[in-house]
């Protein structure tokens, strides 16, 4: 009987997949926290969470495993209903 596999463990395996270190990674996550809206932390810490998140030491946060379900192109499996993500902004037209 093996053990079930932790949430964070979900997100390690596709990156380690596609050959990415965790800065790959954040980059992609700060373009789609852009488009957003969202300002995600700084790089540095964010390499620190990934580092606690992929090793079960700190949960991760809902949008983050939103951001990762997108860049992997798979389910969101911390939400229990449809993933939703945050409005877009604004594209502001030139020549104001």
């Amino acid at each position: 009987m093996t053990a079930p596999t932790r949430a964070a463990y979900v997100w390690r395996q596709p990156r380690l997949a596609r050959g990415w270190e965790p800065v790959q990674l954040i980059g992609r996550m700060k373009i789609l926290a852009a488009r957003d809206g969202v300002e995600l932390p700084k790089t540095y810490h964010l390499v620190r969470d990934i580092y606690l998140w992929e090793n079960h030491r700190a949960d991760l946060p809902a949008y983050v495993a939103s951001l990762l379900g997108r860049i992997f192109d798979q389910p969101n499996p911390f939400g229990t209903g449809p993933t939703r993500h945050l409005p877009t902004k604004a594209v502001r037209t030139r020549g104001r």
